[in-house]
């Protein structure tokens, strides 16, 4: 009899935990743990004379990596699609995004996947929604991602209406 106890004990000691892992794997988001644990990103913003509707920008992060981001489309249109090319000096770059949004009113955050060319060469495409309120003044994000930090570099722009 004392036996049973014993093992009806362990079962349901066996079931608690079991079910509190299964609630911690649904209940818990563990992308946002970690991204707590690192802390708020660290950026760098370009020079302001720096202008993307006339030339790339450079920046330099926090780790040495440099980048140059380039708008294809210089007048930077909206509602049509943007081509946005990344020269950096480290070809092998992983856990690289590119995070487009305005900073004067809420367009939506535009997350756009960076694919890798080769030779340190990253390409985004995407397109930025109007708004008639005009002269938006966006930021484009590069997040490096690290295991302890998230850095990058800050490009900013304006757009008309």
């Amino acid at each position: 009899m004392a036996e049973e106890k014993k093992d009806i004990k362990s079962a349901l000691v066996s079931l608690v935990v079991i079910l509190t892992l299964v609630g911690a794997y649904f209940l818990i988001d563990f992308n946002e743990v970690s991204q707590s644990l690192k802390g708020e990103a660290k950026f760098i913003t370009q020079d302001s004379n720096c202008d993307l509707h006339k030339t790339p920008c450079s920046i330099k992060i926090q780790d040495g990596t440099s980048f140059e981001l380039e708008v294809v489309q210089k007048d930077i249109p909206l509602m049509k699609p943007l081509n946005f090319k990344i020269k950096s000096d480290n070809p092998n770059l992983e856990n690289l995004s590119l995070n487009i949004y305005a900073t004067n009113m809420f367009m939506g955050e535009f997350n756009l996947p960076l694919k890798n060319l080769g030779d340190g060469n990253y390409e985004a495409t995407g397109t930025l929604p109007t708004c008639p309120v005009g002269n938006m003044q966006w930021n484009a994000d590069i997040r490096v991602e690290k295991l302890s930090e998230t850095i990058g570099a800050r490009f900013q722009f304006t757009t008309d209406i």
